[in-house]
């Protein structure tokens, strides 16, 4: 006799957390495909799933994290090693943990949003 039970298996979604200016900015990591350089300043995660803004217009492609005192080509290098060494911490926390506050080598001064957007 064979019996089939229904198991509800539930995986913890991990965040990091950025706090600017009073208020929170979750990224979640289970999507991110890559960590890159942007324009010196910048740093970019992108998602390999795409995501849509309310009114459908544009397509939200992932983060752009900026960080105005990483002001060279190499400060921004050790600004990116310093999220991707976050991102691996925070995959390393237990699951009663959902969020990793980022903390980078350099203090981030703004959290955007990359997208693509249509015209009508």
């Amino acid at each position: 006799m064979m019996f089939l039970t229904n198991k509800l298996f539930i995986i913890m979604e991990k965040f990091l957390k950025i706090s600017l200016s009073d208020a929170f900015h979750l990224i979640p990591i289970k999507n991110i495909i890559g960590v890159e350089v942007g324009a010196n300043t910048k740093v970019k995660i992108l998602y390999g799933m795409v995501g849509h803004r309310a009114t459908g217009a544009s397509e939200v492609l992932g983060f752009e994290i900026t960080a105005t005192t990483a002001a060279d080509a190499a400060k921004t290098k050790e600004q990116l090693n310093s999220i991707v060494d976050a991102i691996e911490s925070a995959l390393q926390t237990s699951w009663t943990n959902p969020y990793y506050t980022l903390s980078p080598k350099y203090a981030i001064t703004a959290v955007a949003q990359i997208e693509v957007e249509y015209s009508a």
